[in-house]
This record gives structure tokens, C-alpha cells and sequence, in this order.
């Protein structure tokens, strides 16, 4: 068993490996042309911009952002709860209808939720145009999956005795249903559902670098003005408000959710429920021009002329997901391995918070102040911002074990380093891992973040045919996005499986 753990704890640190050839394309693409630029950015963080105009702008783009950001989060827990319930095995336990539907409907849930919300954006962009609507319906649609797959998983957990004891009771089969789903939906909206709001406000901040708006749309505006003062009083407003939501919602977690409340939040989601399907039926209504593209046959005819370098673009995608994910694993533990000094690891969980912070679009254009465009610079990119992700959850799970055996090591003479490994991160290694093979998924969708800036891969091929309106390379590129995501997905589940 301490074999185990130790190959666990030598997987955590392996991936370090990936700054090899990372670190020399780097290094020869280096130019010191764009160096002080950088450096007056970073200067620039210290000294934002405050006045009365830059205070009434944050004020009205963060208002923008929380009203995409909570209309799409509640849409998606609303559609997310009820396809969840559909996608579940229970529901058909229960409920006697073509179980065909429901691996009909996961097959359709699964490619959804393996194309990222900015792919999303852009393709109802270019044919809706540029509203916020279309920034909720683009969060909307991956969100609704996920939500459906965790709320399904959950489902699975019910106890099999007690499904079976009830259809051998022959009671009603619907209400049976509702008492037995009741609890564990409540629970995983507690628990789950409220973390995903945090992740619809960091989604609308990146939309809004595309021009859809709230408070990314000021970030990418004042940047490009090369105004960084102004930039960084954008960026801490909206680190600001995530904040404080997440002192909300950690005070939501630990407080018993009553009647009231429940009443309140099905009374709003009937609203939601009936002012989506309006403006689906609106838009839908309403846009010839996606009639004509849906109905067109050169889409299907000219399916098989496959985009330029389109080999490559595929290549070079998986690899920048390999790469940032190898970052993204092996970072933290070598940064804590460094030092356990309190001073460090506090000025460690500042950085990690700014980066994660920091929409990676705007990450990836500082940078290429001074380097060239490549895919070791997107990883580089994608790879630290989830780093950031992957250091809270470590440290915060280290933070909360017993530290009797690090102790016990420091007290027969082992350094503080050797201590640490063998004393603590051994017994977290495990779920570590595990987690990270679930951020490896997450971050092959978010590779779409970096290439359509970063002129590599999947991405950027998609931006370009999306802006030469060539939608047979558009289907084309999203049939390979979701093909590899869901072939990675499927991967990452066996791994788990084995660290479980």
C-alpha cells in the first residue's frame, strides 16, 4: 500500500517534465521589444485608476455581469435539475417509458457539454449577432449539461433496496419518484450548484473580452488602450464581487434551506423556464438567415473538404491540453515542496488567486508582448491559470489533515521538506490526482480560451472559418472538439476509477 501512494506522489510531481521543451521554445522566442510594456503592466497594479467615472463604469459592468451571469447559472440549474432527473436510471426504474431516451438524451447532453461556452459564443454571435442574450444562451448550454451529468450521478446513488421496495408496494410511481430525487437534488444544488455560479460569473468575463458585455468587455477595452491602470480597477472589481459571493455562498451552505425559500426559487424558475423557451421561439422565429444555414445543403455536401493544416490543428490541441495539464498538475505540489515557510505559501495563495482571477485571453496577449505566438505559450497560459485552481484545492485540503506525522518526521530529524511529502502530501496524493483527471476534461474545453488568440489549433481554425463564414470547416472543427473531448472524458473516468 505505501508503494501505492508513493507512485501516486512521484505522478504528482512528473508532469513538472513538460517545462522542457516548453521552457526553450520560450526562451527562442523570446524579444525584449514589448518588456517594459509588461513591466508598466505589472507596475500598473498597484496604482488602478479610481474616480468618478471609472467607479459609475465597474458599478454598471458588474451589473451587466451579475445579471448574465445569475440568469444563466439559474436557467442552467432549472434545465440541469430536470434533464438530469430524465438522464437518470431511477426515472425509468419509475417511470415506464422507451429507456432509449434516455441514452439518447446523454448522447446529446455529452456533446453539448464537451464544447466550451466561448465556442458556444462565437457561433451564435455570428449568426444571432451581439446581445446579452446570447451570452446567457451560450453559458446556458454547456452549463445545463454539466449540471445534468452531476445531478444524474447523484441520482445513481439512491439505494436499489429501496426503489425496489417501493415498486413492489405498487405505490404512486410519480410522487415516489419526487420523495426519493428530493433530497439528493437539494443537496447537490447546495453543494454543487452554488459553486457553479462563481464559474458563470469567470464565464461571463471572458465573453465579455468577445464583445458580449458586463465587465470583460471594459478589461479587454481599457487593454487594448494599452490603459492599465484602468484595466486593473476592472480586474479587482470583478475579484471583488467574487468574493463576496462566495461569502455567500458559503454562508447558503451552512444554513437549512426552508420553505420560503424553496417557494421563491420555483416561483422564478417558472418565470425563467417560460421567458427561455419565448425567446428561443422568438429567435428561432424571427432568424431566416439560421433557416437557410440549417436547411442548406453545401453544409453536407462540402463536409468531406476538410479545413487547412487541419491534421495539424488537431495535434496541436491535444498536445497544449497535455501540456497545460502537466503545469497544472505538477506546479503546486513542487511549489509547496520548495517551501512550508507561512510567508511563502501566503504570498503563493495571492498569486493563485490573482491568476485565476485574470481572464486567460488577457494572460496570453501580456505575454505575447514579449514572445511569439505558440503553443508553449498558450500552455504556459492555460497551464497556470488552472494551476491557480489546482493550488487552492491542494492546500486547502492539506490545510485540513492531520499534521501529527509531519510533526512526528520533523522530531527525528527529517528536513521540513522530506517531512511534508512523506508526512502529508503522501495521503493526498490520491484524491489529488483524482481531481486533476477532472480538470484535465475541463481544461481540453478551455484550449479554445488560448488557440483562437494564441493562432494555434482547434480554436483559432475555428475563428477563422467562422469569419470567412466557411460552416461546412466550422461543423467540421466542432465534430473533432467534441469527438476528442468526449474520447478524453472517457479516459480521465477510467483513471479516476482506478484512484477512486
Amino acid at each position: 500500500m505505501q508503494k501505492l501512494k508513493l507512485d501516486h506522489t512521484l505522478i504528482s510531481f512528473l508532469p513538472i517534465l513538460v517545462f522542457l521543451p516548453i521552457t526553450y521554445q520560450i526562451i527562442n522566442d523570446f524579444h525584449i521589444g514589448g518588456l517594459e510594456l509588461f513591466l508598466d503592466f505589472v507596475k500598473a497594479a498597484f496604482t488602478p485608476k479610481i474616480n468618478n467615472q471609472i467607479i459609475n463604469i465597474s458599478i454598471t459592468r458588474l451589473n451587466e455581469t451579475l445579471f448574465i451571469a445569475f440568469t444563466s447559472w439559474l436557467i442552467s440549474i432549472i434545465f440541469g435539475c430536470f434533464l438530469g432527473i430524465l438522464s437518470s436510471d431511477i426515472f425509468y426504474k419509475l417511470i415506464r417509458i422507451p429507456v432509449l431516451i434516455k441514452y439518447l438524451l446523454r448522447f446529446i447532453l455529452n456533446i453539448i457539454r464537451s464544447i466550451h461556452e466561448l465556442v458556444w459564443c462565437l457561433i451564435l454571435m455570428q449568426i444571432f449577432g451581439i446581445n446579452i442574450s446570447i451570452g446567457i444562451l451560450a453559458i446556458c448550454l454547456p452549463f445545463i449539461a454539466i449540471n445534468a451529468k452531476v445531478i444524474s450521478e447523484q441520482l445513481e446513488l439512491v439505494s436499489a433496496d429501496l426503489i425496489e421496495s417501493i415498486t413492489t408496494l405498487n405505490g404512486n410511481n410519480f410522487s415516489s419518484l419526487i420523495t426519493l430525487i428530493w433530497s439528493p437534488i437539494i443537496k447537490t444544488i447546495k453543494n454543487f450548484g452554488f459553486y457553479r455560479l462563481e464559474c458563470s460569473i469567470r464565464s461571463t468575463a471572458i465573453l465579455g473580452l468577445f464583445g458580449i458585455g458586463g465587465i470583460g468587455t471594459s478589461i479587454f477595452l481599457s487593454f487594448q488602450a494599452l490603459n492599465f491602470n484602468e484595466m486593473w480597477t476592472y480586474i479587482f472589481s470583478i475579484s471583488s464581487l467574487i468574493l463576496f459571493f462566495k461569502l455567500i455562498l458559503k454562508q447558503v451552505k451552512i444554513q437549512r434551506i426552508n420553505s420560503n425559500f424553496i417557494l421563491l426559487i420555483i416561483c422564478i424558475s417558472i418565470l425563467i423556464t417560460f421567458y427561455s423557451i419565448y425567446f428561443l421561439i422568438n429567435l428561432l422565429i424571427n432568424n431566416y438567415y439560421l433557416s437557410n444555414l440549417l436547411l442548406s445543403k453545401n453544409i453536407f455536401l462540402n463536409f468531406i473538404n476538410l479545413p487547412d493544416n487541419y491534421l495539424k490543428s488537431i495535434f496541436d490541441t491535444i498536445t497544449l491540453s497535455i501540456f497545460s495539464s502537466g503545469i497544472a498538475i505538477s506546479v503546486p505540489p513542487f511549489l509547496l515542496l520548495i517551501s512550508q515557510n507561512k510567508y511563502f505559501i501566503i504570498t503563493l495563495r495571492f498569486f493563485a488567486f490573482i491568476i485565476r482571477i485574470i481572464p486567460p485571453t488577457i494572460i496570453i496577449l501580456i505575454l505575447l508582448m514579449f514572445n511569439e505566438p505558440s503553443l508553449s505559450l498558450a500552455a504556459i497560459t492555460l497551464g497556470f491559470y488552472n494551476a491557480g485552481i489546482t493550488f487552492k484545492l491542494l492546500n486547502d485540503n492539506l490545510s485540513e489533515i492531520d499534521r501529527n506525522n509531519y510533526l512526528a518526521f520533523k522530531s527525528i530529524g527529517l528536513s521540513n521538506r522530506s517531512s511534508w511529502l512523506i508526512g502529508l502530501f503522501i495521503k493526498q496524493s490520491k484524491s489529488y490526482l483524482s481531481y486533476c483527471a477532472y480538470r484535465s476534461d475541463i481544461i481540453f474545453r478551455e484550449t479554445a480560451i488560448v488557440s483562437i488568440v494564441g493562432s494555434i489549433g482547434l480554436g483559432w481554425q475555428l475563428k477563422e472559418s467562422l469569419s470567412s463564414f466557411a460552416w461546412n470547416e466550422v461543423f467540421i472543427i466542432i465534430f473533432s472538439y467534441s469527438s476528442i473531448a468526449i474520447i478524453g472524458e472517457l479516459l480521465n473516468d477510467k483513471i479516476k476509477s482506478k484512484l477512486i
